[in-house]
């Protein structure tokens, strides 16, 4: 049979097409950012016969930029095929006969939900059994061992080694896992690891000869083990080869996948690559600690929230005098926040392009599914009243109902529907219960007449499906004829199948359907595709790395962690995944290969950049991502006084240059983003024996951080790098006071040296270096003022409280310094290492409880305070409490002694309505700050925007081609 000689180390049969393998190499295409990868991998796969090869990338599809950029490296020609590696598997497993369908996170965390109400109550997680977020965490941890292919023996070892070390807590934990792990087996499913395993052992080959990966900044264990079983094929893949990354990089793991690979490495930027030359100096040195950075390519701009940014862009864009359509943002997820950052943008006047997934929830179709399961549930009049309602704002109703229908729910709320519309008519019919409230001129109430017809009307056409003759019909059954009887489609009909499938399996309830909503996505857009060339672009930095631009816009590095937000664990915070993984082949949470891929997602985008790139400084309290704490020193950016400086600029509405007007259609932008949910939790009622002063200022506004900190759930907030940097730093300072104020200062530095020296790495040292200076001139200052004081670190103390109704309460806490003056009195000092005007606001509001306890206690034994202050080791601000014995008034931030006594009237009122369960969290939206987003989905009654989502038609429910 004739043959031809294709690529090296195969032959190809032209009447078939079907590769006849002699030798497979596997090549390997490594080097730095904009080396030229991705175009050598394209001249070897367009010289391949057509049909014998395929490109896999981690997105499905083909984006019409990469075509065009192909088309300028090798002209005109046959694409060939292009799959996600997800629709590449599934082609593989259709070869291979394997029919069991994949298991989604969504449903093994239903079918472990019940599981952990049974089987959690004698286990170290038996105070999180009943929570939602439970089973979700339970099954990602099982589905992370199958990815990275751990055996149950592999459990059994690491429960066994931890036994063995006296580690009672982390032999539990993986004998739990285990147990869980074996609740997952259901008929015809399988997860992603043990799908790609049963793949790789069957010995199936790939439909194409040759098989080319690009753009992988990840791949699991189980994928490198699917790509080994194929290496009888071609391979040929491209990997980030960069020091900068550290361990656990991409072009690591093939390596240590294929080490007979064959390795082409490029070694720096590609010679035709449309990079300027201070964007090439960036790429080439960019977060190496030691290197100093031209700052001709870089600019930056500041900013507090998506809105402020938005503005703060456009009028950067308008004094550089460049177009939008040569921009293009880059954020970590194109989620809601990527959502008010277009839309400010697009009030500012700047054309605007992308694509943002939403919470379905926020929107009316999520509004109108979460009433109609809440009406298949009671049936309640309440439930009916919220249907009729959603269904008008979702534009399913012939016409939005006559009347205000929350005006009706009262006093019936609770009554089943057909009673309450039996007196509804009553009172159109015959004026029974007119003392109800009802007004309208004309006693023949017209009006109420119109209402009970059309609220009979969808009544009826509501009612038959709650009901299956002959037989009990399920929650979920009832909801699916709902939405079936009433047209429903686009995300409301996907998410009622997803639920029907999981009701198959478990049955489900109400909660099922809120974490569906949770977790479900739609997409909005933001500026038509035909208009896309003139606007500038908001992408994410997976999906958005194909082709560059004259600038990149990097935005929202306040997080830390790029381009996805570290996820935290409740179950299994970072100390238990140690333990855990400690016994384990593998760590199968593997920070280090996280960690690798988000710096070469942040490089990648770098990389985008052709001129010039403008990085997004944030203001306020949060703290700085270490990458742009190094980015700023290279660049000879002070951070710290960027940050401060931008105060007055970054407040809603204020101007931000000459260029930048704020027009009437801007100001009412201004008042605050509008549509981003809010969480609601109500504290438990239960009298607080271990109450800290260190938690008395959230006893006043966040009561359920305490109770999240008695279920072990401090974790998904707390950064537990800064929290360590803080207790070194706390230890150092309480060393100092072994010295006399006087000699502070010089004993201050070989402390210092040590702190620096314990450093992680490179980048917290930085960090660390940057705030001395802070730290010398707050110590300074505090010298200078107590000439001759003896100061005491660590004094333990105790607090009486008599609380109304509860009795007494003794709190005991440890002062970090106390200060005994010359005259007498002593002094309170709290350090912090952010900074002290964090604490203005709550002093001014007299909800301030950690200083004003130190301070009860101390008069409790017959102490004269003559000071309490929190002293931010930051910016040096002392906000607290001061005697005003000498004279003077107090500044902003401080609260005269004599206001104690009513200020610990509050406090103990406080902590009697906490004891009693009355303390709503995240009243003003708390969670922005506090950072509640990990757990928020821990609550059991979410709140629904929808209703402000309505008015905007871009939110409106789509023809069903939004993800689900």
């Amino acid at each position: 049979m004739p043959v031809r000689a294709t690529a090296p180390g195969f032959l190809i049969q032209h009447s078939s097409w079907h590769a006849t393998v002699a030798v497979m190499p596997v090549l390997l295409i490594t080097g730095p950012h904009q080396s030229g990868k991705s175009r050598r991998l394209w001249e070897l796969l367009r010289a391949e016969p057509p049909g014998s090869a395929v490109l896999v990338r981690p997105e499905p599809g083909f984006p019409h930029e990469l075509a065009r950029q192909v088309h300028a490296w090798s002209g005109p020609g046959l694409m060939p095929p292009v799959l996600s590696l997800g629709e590449f598997v599934e082609r593989c497993a259709a070869g291979a006969a394997i029919a069991r369908r994949p298991l989604p996170l969504a449903t093994a965390a239903h079918l472990l939900r019940p599981w952990c109400e049974r089987n959690l109550a004698a286990t170290p997680w038996h105070g999180l059994s009943g929570f939602r977020a439970t089973a979700t965490e339970l099954a990602d941890a099982c589905l992370r061992l199958d990815d990275h292919r751990i055996t149950d023996d592999d459990l059994a070892l690491a429960g066994t080694n931890a036994r063995q070390r006296g580690d009672g807590i982390a032999a539990a934990h993986a004998h739990t896992l285990a147990r869980a792990r074996a609740a997952l087996r259901a008929p015809g499913r399988a997860t992603a690891g043990e799908r790609l395993r049963e793949l790789a052992d069957s010995g199936t080959g790939s439909p194409w000869a040759s098989i080319y990966l690009d753009d992988f900044i990840s791949l699991t264990p189980a994928e490198l083990e699917l790509l080994r079983s194929l290496s009888h094929h071609r391979l040929v893949a491209t990997a980030i080869d960069d020091h900068r990354l550290g361990p656990g990089s991409p072009s690591e793991r093939l390596l240590a996948a294929f080490p007979g690979a064959e390795r082409e490495r490029l070694e720096r930027v590609h010679p035709r690559s449309p990079h300027a030359s201070a964007t090439r100096t960036f790429l080439a040195h960019a977060l190496d600690h030691d290197r100093r950075l031209d700052g001709d390519g870089v600019s930056r701009y500041r900013y507090r929230d998506p809105v402020h940014a938005g503005r703060a862009i456009a009028a950067w864009l308008r004094r550089a005098g460049q177009p939008p359509n040569q921009a293009t943002v880059y954020v970590r997820v194109c989620d809601g926040e990527a959502l008010a950052l277009a839309d400010a943008l697009a009030a500012a006047g700047v054309p605007v392009h992308g694509e943002f997934q939403i919470p379905i929830v926020s929107t009316p179709a999520g509004g109108l599914l979460r009433a109609l399961g809440a009406w298949c549930a009671d049936g309640t009049w309440e439930s009916l009243l919220a249907v009729c309602a959603r269904l008008g704002i979702a534009g399913v109703a012939d016409g939005v109902a006559p009347l205000r229908l929350e005006d009706l729910l009262m006093p019936w709320a609770r009554l089943p529907a057909a009673e309450a519309l039996e007196r509804l008519a009553r009172v159109q019919r015959d004026g029974e219960l007119d003392a109800w409230g009802w007004s309208e001129p004309d006693r023949s109430r017209p009006r109420l007449r119109t209402l009970v017809a059309w609220m009979g009307a969808w009544h009826a056409r509501l009612r038959p499906v709650n009901v299956k003759k002959g037989a009990e019909s399920s929650w979920a059954a009832s909801l699916l004829r709902l939405v079936e009887s009433l047209s429903l489609g686009g995300e409301i009909a996907a998410l009622v199948r997803r639920l029907a499938d999981l009701d198959a399996l478990a049955a489900a309830g109400p909660r099922e359907l809120d974490d569906l909503l949770g977790a479900t996505r739609v997409e909005v857009r933001r500026g038509g595709h035909d208009d896309a060339t003139r606007c500038l672009l908001i992408v994410d930095a997976v999906r958005g790395r194909s082709w560059t631009r004259p600038l990149a816009i990097i935005h929202g590095l306040e997080h830390g962690r790029w381009p996805r937000a570290k996820s935290s664990g409740t179950l299994l915070p970072p100390d238990a995944r140690a333990a855990l993984a400690s016994g384990l082949p593998r760590d199968c949470f593997d920070e280090a290969g996280r960690e690798a891929g988000e710096i070469a997602s942040l490089l990648a985008v770098a990389a985008r950049a052709r001129d010039r790139l403008l990085i997004g400084i944030p203001c306020g309290e949060r703290e700085p991502s270490a990458w742009l704490a190094t980015l700023a020193e290279q660049l000879g950016w002070d951070l710290e006084q960027e940050r401060s400086a931008a105060e007055p600029e970054a407040a809603p509405g204020a101007p931000l240059g000459p260029d930048d007007s704020q027009g009437e259609h801007e100001r009412a932008l201004w008042i605050g983003p509008v549509g981003i949910p809010l969480f609601t939790f109500t504290v438990p009622a239960c009298w607080p024996q271990r109450l800290h002063p260190a938690e008395l200022n959230a006893v006043f506004s966040d009561g359920f951080a305490i109770v999240c900190d008695r279920l072990a759930l401090g974790s998904p907030w707390n950064d537990l790098s800064v929290m360590s940097a803080g207790t070194e730093l706390h230890a150092l300072l309480a060393r100092l006071v072994e010295h006399p104020p006087e000699r502070w200062t010089a004993a201050l530095e070989p402390l210092l040296g040590e702190w620096l020296a314990a450093a992680e790495d490179e980048l917290d040292r930085a960090q660390r270096d940057r705030a001395c200076d802070a730290i010398r001139d707050a110590i300074s200052t505090e010298a200078g003022e107590i000439p001759g004081a003896t100061s005491l670190a660590e004094v333990k103390l105790t607090i009486p409280l008599e609380i109304p109704g509860l009795g007494r309460m003794e709190l005991t806490g440890r002062i970090d310094r106390l200060d005994r003056l010359r005259e007498g009195p002593v002094r309170v000092v709290d350090y912090k290492r952010g900074a002290g005007t964090y604490y203005r606001p709550a002093l001014a509001a007299r909800t301030e409880g950690q200083l004003l306890a130190y301070c009860l206690g101390l008069q409790a034994v017959g102490e004269v305070v003559d000071a309490a202050y929190y002293l931010g080791l930051r910016d040096g601000v002392r906000p607290g409490y001061l005697s005003l014995l000498r004279g003077g008034k107090p500044r902003a931030g401080q609260v005269p002694m004599s206001e104690l006594d009513a200020c610990r009237d509050r406090l103990v009122a406080a902590i009697a309505r906490f004891a009693a369960g009355e303390v709503a969290a995240d009243r003003l939206g708390a969670s922005a700050m506090r950072g509640y987003a990990p757990i928020a989905r821990l609550d059991e009654a979410r709140l629904d925007d929808g209703g402000d989502a309505s008015a905007d038609p871009a939110n409106a429910l789509d023809d069903g081609k939004g993800e689900t």
